[in-house]
């Protein structure tokens, strides 16, 4: 073979190995692909796992943190609801309240404070007229935790405010939240709210004990004041005690604040309470000095302990002077402590003789001497009965001193309805005492 033909059969294999890599690469596999595709895919494939167990499983941890951090909750939460793992949806419409036929000169503020007694009230809405800009007469409250929203509406439906009488609901998606299913709560549990800020864990955990063996007693802490809130969940050996301890003590009146009582609604745990605040750096908000004055006489069965606990609160005040009655005139007391409330008696003859309106007509004469906050009409239970002789009081705020002295001077010896009027300071902080579960309140 000449050297001319072995260089072209050189040449004729270098191409015919070329056209067989290259039918290769061209050829399809059984998955549609060619072969250069399918490496094309396995490098890319590669490349991913490889950025999965570096790049991306560190942004996947990273994200998972941050939603856990979402879903954990703050320091010093009381609500066991939330607690056991609760849809947070769910616990909001447990919590919720529809409040209807609200007197449309009352505030959103208003109605935050009159609710607040029951727990802390975590929002007011109240849907508004978008011409007028004033409320079309109804609202929703939202409360921290569902026992305050039980408990508000069974107090509060039927209650006159403002001359109207309120009407409590429950909103429209509540039974879809309790369907959800949530911890039942434990029989030995109780939910106690309206705890005057001087009675601590310890001295609520004393005052309750007589009724049996007290497990727990939790006060849900203000992380911010450094105080607790007024409410919180007290923890029998015994459902018995617990049952007892709820009906004694609801309407009780401790440290000038009745306290409002009621069985659990939602189970879970309990949490830190007030020593959730030792976690706290340095710097604790200094705790109320104010003076209380004296409670009502508790029940006999806590009447010592209570006794103590409110003589630390008030001090040297006497308890033997009576809630109700004439005080001291004006003019005995120094300047600054001048009452701005006006007791009035004899107004009517007695319970029978009240109606819806009372309150109303006497803040309709009580605002010719200044403006007036609030009308309250007083019934006296029995035991306010033993030392007075007037079964119905009404009691009128002002905003000034100056005012109520105006007011004594336009009711004091005024003939209505051939009734003589007696018109009385009456000391600030009794008065909040005497009125605090009364439901006749007209606010301007």
């Amino acid at each position: 073979m000449s050297e001319h033909e072995q260089s072209n059969g050189v040449f004729a294999e270098a191409a015919t190995t070329e056209q067989l890599n290259s039918d290769s690469q061209s050829a399809t596999l059984a998955n549609g692909l060619t072969q250069a595709q399918q490496d094309s895919v396995d490098r890319a494939r590669a490349y991913a796992h490889e950025l999965q167990q570096t790049v991306y499983k560190e942004l996947l941890e990273t994200e998972r943190k941050l939603k856990e951090d979402e879903a954990k909750l703050p320091l010093g939460t009381v609500n066991p609801g939330l607690l056991s793992g609760m849809d947070p949806r769910n616990a909001s419409v447990m919590s919720r309240l529809y409040v209807g036929s609200i007197n449309f000169d009352l505030t959103e503020e208003h109605i935050h404070r009159v609710f607040s007694e029951f727990g802390t009230v975590h929002s007011v809405s109240m849907s508004k007229d978008p011409m007028s800009g004033r409320h079309k007469g109804f609202g929703f409250v939202e409360f921290d935790v569902p026992e305050a929203s039980s408990l508000a509406m069974e107090v509060m439906n039927g209650t006159m405010l403002g001359g109207r009488q309120l009407k409590i609901g429950r909103p429209n998606n509540y039974n879809v939240a309790v369907a959800q299913g949530f911890e039942p709560p434990p029989p030995e549990r109780i939910y106690v709210a309206n705890v005057n800020e001087a009675i601590g864990e310890d001295s609520l955990r004393e005052i309750f004990a007589p009724f049996g063996d007290v497990r727990a007693c939790v006060l849900a802490p203000d992380m911010t004041a450094r105080k607790h809130r007024g409410w919180g969940f007290i923890e029998f050996g015994d459902p018995a005690a617990a049952e007892q301890a709820a009906t004694a003590m609801n309407g009780f009146s401790l440290g000038n604040l009745v306290l409002r009582v009621r069985k659990c609604v939602v189970g879970g745990p309990l949490g830190d309470g007030m020593a959730a605040l030792d976690a706290l750096p340095p710097g604790a908000a200094e705790p109320s000095n104010q003076q209380h004055p004296p409670a009502v006489r508790p029940p006999q069965q806590v009447m010592d302990v209570v006794a103590s606990i409110n003589k630390n609160i008030i001090g040297a005040t006497t308890t033997e002077e009576p809630l109700l009655g004439p005080h001291p005139p004006a003019h005995e007391e120094k300047e600054e402590e001048v009452s701005r409330i006006v007791l009035l008696v004899n107004v009517v003859g007695g319970r029978a003789e009240v109606d819806d309106e009372l309150a109303g007509d006497m803040a309709g004469e009580g605002t010719k001497c200044g403006r007036l906050e609030k009308v309250v009409v007083h019934i006296a239970s029995p035991q306010e009965l033993e030392g007075i002789s007037n079964e119905v009081s009404i009691f009128i705020q002002y905003a000034e001193p100056a005012s109520a002295a105006r007011a004594i001077a336009l009711f004091d010896g005024r003939w209505f309805g051939g009734r003589q009027i007696s018109a009385t300071l009456y000391d600030f902080d009794k008065y909040r005492m005497v009125t605090s579960s009364d439901t006749m309140v007209f606010i301007p």
